[in-house]
Formats: C-alpha cells, sequence, structure tokens
C-alpha cells in the first residue's frame, strides 16, 4: 500500500512539474509575443514616419537596419511585415556620398524643374487679406521652439486651437508662380488635425522658396503631387489647400544671415540660416495690407532670429556633447530634441523684451522675461562672472494701454510682468565659445549663491 501511494503522490508530482513548465513556457511565449508586436508597432511608426518625409531623408544602411529588425520578428505575421518591407522599399532613398557628389553638381533645374536663382516678387498674399486676423512675424520663442523661430502665423478671423472643424478653414494660397519641391505629411506627434496637417516648399527659383507648414487640406492638385512624389507647378494666387492658421516662412539661399557665429551647427535644418524678410518681397498693396495685419510695431517688422555675438552671452547656445541644433541623436529629431537648447534673445513682438528660453527648466521647456529687464545679453561677457537672472512671466500689451487676448488683431508695443520670480538661471560666460548655466526652479536671486553639480556646459 505504502509503495502504490509512493508511486500516485510520484506521479502527481512529475504531472505538476510538467504543467508548471508548460505554465511557464506559456507566460514566457506571451511575453516573447508582446515584445514581438511592440518592436513591429516602433518600426513601423518609424517606416511610416521616414515614408510622409519624402524622397532623400534616409540612406541604404538606415534601410538596411530596419529589413534586419524587420527579419528578427518571430511572432508577427508574414503579410503585416511583408507590407512594410514594400513600403519600406517604396521609400526614394539619399544618394551615396559618391553619389551626393555628382547629384549636388547638376543644376538644380534638373533635381526640381525650378528655374533661374534671385528672388521673386510675391504678387498674391498667402491667406485672403479678408480672412486674416493676425499675422506674427519670424523670432518667437514658444515652448518647444526654444530658440527664436524661423517662420511668422498667419491666423484667420475663423481660428481656434482645434482644427477638428473644417467650416473654420480658408483658402491658402501661393504668393508667386513657383514648383512645390517637397511635400510631406508631418509626424503624428505634430500633426495639428484629424483632416491631415502638411508641410511643403514652394520654390519660387532654384535659390529662393516660401514654405509652409501645418496646412490641414491639399488642393486636388497637391494631393496627386503627394502620390505621385513629383513636383508640381503652381502659379500666383492658385489656392494650395485649406487651414485656420499656418506657418509661413521665406528663405534666400544666396543670403546668409549674419547673426550665427556658426552656421553649421544649423544643418540639420539648412534653410534656418537663410531665413529672409518675411513681408520684404511682396508688391505693393499687398505689403502694406499684410503689413497692417502685423502684431509687432517695431522694426524690423519681419522679426529677427538671429542674435549671436561672439564672445557675448546673447543669442543660441547649445549643450555640450549634443549635436548643436540636432539635438541628442536618440530623439530622432522628435518630441524633446530641444531639450538641449538655450536662448538669450529678446521677444519676438516687442523686442526690447529680453527672453530666456530653456529647453529644460524642470523638466519642461519654457520662456521667461527677466526681472527688471536687465543685463542685456548683449553686454554680458566673461569679465562679468557669475550673472543671475530673476525669470518672470510677462503678458503683452496694446498701444492703447490694453492687454492683448492673444486672439484679435492690436497694435503690440509692450510687455509687464505678471507674476512674482519663478526661478534663476545663473550664467557664466567662457572662453572659448562656451558658457556654463544652471537654473533655479522656484528661487529668488537672493536664495542662488553659485553653481552646483547639476550645471551644464553649452556651446554655440
Amino acid at each position: 500500500m505504502k509503495t502504490l501511494l509512493a508511486a500516485v503522490a510520484l506521479a502527481l508530482a512529475f504531472a505538476f512539474l510538467i504543467a508548471f513548465n508548460e505554465q511557464n513556457q506559456d507566460i514566457s511565449s506571451k511575453t516573447e509575443n508582446a515584445d514581438d508586436f511592440a518592436k513591429f508597432n516602433g518600426i513601423k511608426e518609424e517606416i511610416d514616419y521616414w515614408y510622409g518625409q519624402g524622397p532623400g531623408k534616409i540612406g541604404q544602411e538606415h534601410k538596411e537596419k530596419l529589413l534586419q529588425r524587420l527579419s528578427e520578428l518571430v511572432v508577427v505575421p508574414a503579410g503585416e511585415i511583408e507590407q512594410y518591407r514594400e513600403k519600406l522599399d517604396a521609400i526614394v532613398l539619399a544618394p551615396s556620398p559618391g553619389q551626393a557628389q555628382w547629384e549636388n553638381s547638376a543644376p538644380q533645374q534638373e533635381r526640381w524643374g525650378c528655374e533661374g536663382t534671385g528672388t521673386a516678387k510675391f504678387t498674391s498674399a498667402p491667406m485672403r487679406l479678408d480672412d486674416i486676423e493676425i499675422i506674427e512675424p519670424v523670432g518667437l520663442m514658444i515652448g518647444g521652439h526654444v530658440t527664436p523661430i524661423d517662420h511668422g502665423y498667419y491666423y484667420a478671423k475663423s481660428w481656434t486651437p482645434r482644427r477638428e472643424d473644417a467650416s473654420s478653414f480658408v483658402e491658402v494660397l501661393a504668393p508667386a508662380p513657383g514648383i512645390i519641391a517637397e511635400l510631406s505629411s508631418m509626424p503624428a506627434e505634430f500633426a495639428s488635425s484629424k483632416f491631415g496637417d502638411y508641410r511643403f516648399e514652394l520654390q519660387h527659383t532654384c535659390s529662393f522658396k516660401t514654405i509652409y507648414i501645418h496646412v490641414n487640406q491639399l488642393s486636388e492638385k497637391l494631393q496627386k503631387a503627394l502620390q505621385t512624389r513629383q513636383p508640381v507647378r503652381v502659379e500666383a494666387g492658385e489656392v494650395l489647400g485649406k487651414a485656420p492658421g499656418f506657418d509661413f516662412s521665406v528663405h534666400d539661399s544666396d543670403a546668409t544671415l549674419e547673426g550665427f557665429v556658426v552656421p553649421e551647427h544649423y544643418e540639420i535644418e539648412p534653410w534656418k540660416v537663410h531665413t529672409a524678410d518675411m513681408f520684404e518681397y511682396f508688391a505693393e498693396p499687398v505689403k502694406s495690407q499684410l503689413l497692417a495685419k502685423n502684431v509687432r510695431q517695431k522694426e524690423p517688422r519681419g522679426g529677427k532670429i538671429d542674435y549671436d555675438i561672439d564672445g557675448k552671452l546673447v543669442g543660441n547656445w547649445f549643450e555640450v556633447g549634443t549635436s548643436w541644433y540636432e539635438g541628442k541623436k536618440e530623439y530622432n529629431r522628435g518630441t524633446g530634441y530641444w531639450s538641449t537648447h538655450l536662448a538669450f534673445a529678446y521677444d519676438g513682438i516687442v523686442p526690447d523684451t529680453i527672453v530666456v528660453s530653456m529647453g529644460d527648466f524642470d523638466g519642461k521647456a519654457v520662456q521667461f522675461g527677466v526681472k527688471g529687464n536687465a543685463p542685456d545679453p548683449a553686454d554680458v561677457d566673461a569679465a562679468d562672472g557669475l550673472v543671475k537672472y530673476e525669470l518672470v512671466q510677462y503678458d503683452y500689451y496694446a498701444d492703447d494701454g490694453k492687454p492683448w487676448d492673444r486672439v484679435h488683431f492690436a497694435k503690440v508695443t509692450s510687455t509687464k510682468p505678471s507674476s512674482p520670480a519663478d526661478g534663476v538661471a545663473l550664467v557664466q560666460v567662457l572662453e572659448n565659445r562656451k558658457i556654463k548655466f544652471e537654473a533655479f526652479a522656484g528661487k529668488t536671486a537672493a536664495q542662488v549663491s553659485g553653481f552646483t553639480p547639476n550645471a551644464k556646459v553649452y556651446e554655440r
């Protein structure tokens, strides 16, 4: 009897062990399956992003790495993987270094279909004059736009922050004839509407272009161009799409702004250092009509983005060890790439207001005015040692002394602090185009006596 009971116990133990192992294998398999699908979702997002960016944005090496990652997936259905292999194959790759050298020497007419060089005269407003409520110039600093922005903003009278009502959209127009040479969807993390969100470049000559961002609906012609990925010609005043507001900028590759100490550090956005005045090239009376909608009243009316002065604090700075304007590589130009940016500049609408713009202030990208609006960063250099700025929020005021609501047009001429000190920026200009910087959230100047181990070094 004892022998029988022992045998039964042994059999039960063996069965339990088998069941336990099978359960563990099942859990492990489910975990691996979940990991595989998570990896696949990440790969899909990356392929979708680069597909939407248009031709020439990734190279052969990048493509091969994506293909390798797809081949390592085990449990994802083969049909789904093949769908994304085909989408990856459809992306027109950037040329190899040898090809790039040859292509860059070829006339741009052959690449884009553009004609000639030099600037162009704009005869049409980008938005119908009766639709425009506000125009804001280049040079603002807002959230993740830590350095002065290279585009201005057009807002329609029907504009609302949410772009989910197509009835509020107005027509977006071409200011002059040209070729739509670049056309792509905005990445999902930057998209503004369920209707779509597009960026395109309008090449007026081979050296002069306008850029539109956050256009929510494309004209039929541009929809076809997006599908065929071929340049398309448009005429002055032609409807390009619709939106309740959009970004607009002008760029002249024959002219480089002088207020960037190292222009090469902006190569990830090569048009930036060639930003031109967004009003200058409009013919009269359109130019005056647009300026009448511009909230900035001080010269230059089109704004300014380049404030660097070698040896001085003023201008843009990038954390040492990063890729300058591109930011840390791991961000892949997505959300957070600006966290290593820093700027000591001036408000884009009221340019006598000093602004400290930080990509990482207590974990957020923020902008502040400074208490007493001093010292001027254009005057601060290595001889000044440690310099403290007490950080304050501020509001805009119109020429009639009333606060500006940022929704309706006003002639904005001044700012006033709207808060006590929100913190302190401590900075020291060093040699070799470097500064040491640390921000202290919630502190006053009296509470800050020097740097802590959290201080970082920035460079031009």
